[in-house]
């Protein structure tokens, strides 16, 4: 068993006991050939405004044939509703959002901050959206309420749609049966069932900072194993080719003390994730640098040491890798790090942690989601060929428009 000194020195994921036992045949193969993962949704930029497009796709851009079966109505939600808080970077509550699946694949969100201000999302299977261009898109509900926006595309398959503070058009989203999104040359809608008690509770989830419990209201939960990983992180370790991922509950550490949003292990390493929406205009050179000298300091009693490489700005992603180790009397402990910045001011932490006989996994592990990052920021999902799409799409993750 490691000696708790040395856990605590960092990250204290090792204090959880994940690492008390070494899983037999644990390993990191070389890169693997999957489906891409799903990514998280960043918040749009708030950068000078581009002149708005008539046009917007609000369909899939490669949609399946038609089948002669195919309703007409509007789309329906699959299951529930699920969200919660968002915080920033100082782990600061900033806003709270929900989202649903749709039966046509189609995602609709709706993220609410502490100004009452309101955007409206939909994840569209299949698109190709630059995030340099808007769009004009009007918003209808029930045919009675109807407001003229412009659309931003964060993400290649995601628009995004902001109100600014407009109760008015909350109220009818709580109530009404039906949105209505459209374009001149597109129109996608949206059955609005359960809204009235989601959003009721995602706005209680604003006034009380964040502090309440996840919002969901699926009767089917996506990972209902305590040792499995949402989807869309299980496919980017997967895609590293790391084996055998076992989850680490941190239901047990109070929310201002865990060390990671989420934890799991890889054998004889643990690994976590972090993600705080940035200030615009943050470099990730400074945000990785400010990451790793608090790693440093948290080497209480031993010698720190560091390394980072230089950032690399690929398509659509800022990416950095390095490492912090603290040199201790009873061994030394070391932390692998994967740092990316998305255009949207999503800042993520990947980390893994090892003694020193086991350093070699931990930075084989940062080292092939980094190779995995380059690939994904090169050839994003949504120019994947389509031979190697999933069969359906991936669900999203949860509030981050």
């Amino acid at each position: 068993m490691l000696d708790k000194a040395v856990a605590a020195a960092l990250s204290s994921l090792l204090l959880l006991g994940a690492a008390a036992a070494h899983a037999d045949g644990a390993q990191v193969a070389e890169l693997v050939p999957v489906n891409p993962p799903t990514m998280y949704y960043p918040a749009p930029s708030s950068g000078p405004a581009p002149a708005p497009r008539t046009v917007a796709p609000l369909a899939p851009s490669a949609p399946a044939a038609a089948d002669p079966t195919e309703k007409t109505g509007p789309a329906e939600l699959e299951d529930g509703w699920e969200g919660g808080p968002s915080r920033d970077r100082d782990g600061k509550f900033a806003y709270c959002a929900i989202e649903g699946r749709f039966d046509t694949g189609h995602v609709l969100m709706i993220a609410r901050n502490v100004k009452g201000e309101v955007n409206l999302g939909m994840g569209i299977p299949g698109a190709e959206l630059p995030g340099s261009e808007q769009w004009k898109v009007k918003v209808v509900v029930d045919g009675k309420l109807t407001r003229e926006r412009r659309a931003l595309a964060p993400k290649p398959d995601m628009l995004v749609i902001p109100n600014g503070k407009d109760e008015e058009l909350y109220t009818a989203l709580m109530n009404g049966k039906e949105v209505v999104f459209s374009s001149d040359a597109d129109r996608m809608a949206f059955a609005l069932k359960g809204t009235k008690k989601v959003l009721t509770d995602l706005k209680t989830c604003v006034d009380k900072a964040g502090a309440v419990p996840p919002i969901d209201t699926r009767t089917k939960k996506v990972a209902t194993r305590p040792d499995e990983l949402p989807e869309g992180l299980a496919d980017l370790l997967k895609a590293a080719g790391v084996r055998d991922v076992k989850r680490v509950s941190l239901e047990n550490v109070p929310k201002g003390e865990r060390p990671a949003d989420m934890a799991w292990r890889i054998g004889p390493i643990v690994g976590g994730i972090r993600e705080r929406m940035v200030e615009e205009g943050s470099k990730l050179e400074e945000l990785s640098a400010g990451y790793v000298d608090a790693m440093k300091k948290r080497c209480e009693g031993g010698t720190p040491a560091a390394s980072l490489s230089a950032a690399e700005d690929l398509p659509g992603l800022a990416l950095r890798t390095g490492s912090v180790d603290c040199a201790m009397k009873e061994g030394k402990m070391h932390v692998s790090l994967t740092f990316f910045l998305s255009p949207g001011r999503l800042f993520t932490i990947l980390f893994h942690e090892a003694q020193e006989a086991d350093i070699g996994l931990a930075d084989k592990v940062r080292d092939n989601l980094a190779e995995v990052l380059r690939r994904l920021a090169v050839n994003p999902p949504s120019a994947q060929p389509s031979a190697q799409a999933p069969a359906s799409p991936a669900p999203a993750q949860t509030g981050k428009p």
